[in-house]
């Protein structure tokens, strides 16, 4: 049967999962500042990370080889005290993933994600994530019989290894085709958009076939995509998110934990 959070019944819930159910904080952020530090000779901190996640959205920051992208430039370019100013007027020249040095960076950004060769077991991947759910979360979810996917933005691959090989997700407890993440494509095979463009989300609830679902996330980019998608939205963590005024319930909770006492 379908859960009921806060009054509202839902048929389906969807998670992101960087920071939402697996803790990023020292793979991602600590490949960001590695990475940074390597072309910059700088060392960053978590504040650093999270302005450029916050004002940069315009840039795609959603995506963590952007972040460190721009992290590179302001750095260079710019006193840290105009770095805010500068995302949010755009003065940094929109990112081309296709340029020479953009894929330098993002190599080197992966050989220490992924592991060299990548998926060695000894990328930060492997050795510096942890979940941040419970073992009885997914059993007690399932239970309700409520229909359960991920919309991330962590490149296909990526995703479907941290979800099943490393955590054992996928087709146990999350459809592996309602899993959709940066490459993923649609009927058409057209590749999806990634977040904040509400396009992911859409077709998640296409593929579910339910218009009655909320997505759990911890940024700014996914509520701005559950938002733009029409959807109530679960906040987990303590990220500044900039909530607009509208109908959707927003819902504030410490980790993803607390799900489970706001269901009836």
């Amino acid at each position: 049967m379908p859960v009921t959070i806060q009054g509202k019944v839902y048929s389906a819930i969807i998670f992101d999962v960087d920071d939402t159910l697996i803790d990023t904080s020292k793979s991602y952020d600590l490949a960001i500042k590695k990475t940074v530090k390597y072309y910059t000779s700088i060392e960053i901190t978590d504040s650093d990370i999270d302005l450029v996640r916050s004002a940069g959205i315009d840039y795609g920051t959603n995506n963590d080889w952007n972040v460190s992208w721009l992290l590179i430039k302001l750095i260079k370019n710019y006193v840290q005290a105009q770095w805010q100013t500068v995302l949010q007027t755009r003065k940094i020249a929109q990112i081309d993933e296709q340029t020479i040095e953009y894929v330098a960076m993002k190599d080197f950004f992966q050989n220490l994600y992924l592991g060299n060769p990548y998926f060695n077991g000894q990328g930060l991947i492997d050795t510096s994530e942890r979940k941040l759910y419970s073992d009885k979360f997914f059993p007690i979810l399932q239970s309700y019989a409520v229909k359960i996917a991920v919309v991330t933005s962590r490149p296909t691959i990526e995703a479907f290894y941290t979800l099943q090989q490393v955590n054992d997700l996928v087709n146990k407890f999350i459809p592996e085709n309602l899993l959709i993440s940066l490459g993923s494509k649609d009927v058409t095979g057209k590749l999806i958009a990634e977040k904040p463009s509400p396009a992911p989300i859409l077709e998640c609830l296409h593929r579910m076939q339910v218009k009655s679902a909320i997505y759990v996330g911890n940024s700014a980019s996914d509520y701005i995509a559950s938002r733009d998608a029409g959807i109530d939205f679960i906040q987990v963590g303590s990220s500044q998110i900039n909530k607009t005024d509208s109908d959707l319930t927003y819902i504030k909770l410490d980790n993803v934990n607390d799900i489970l006492g706001i269901l009836t």
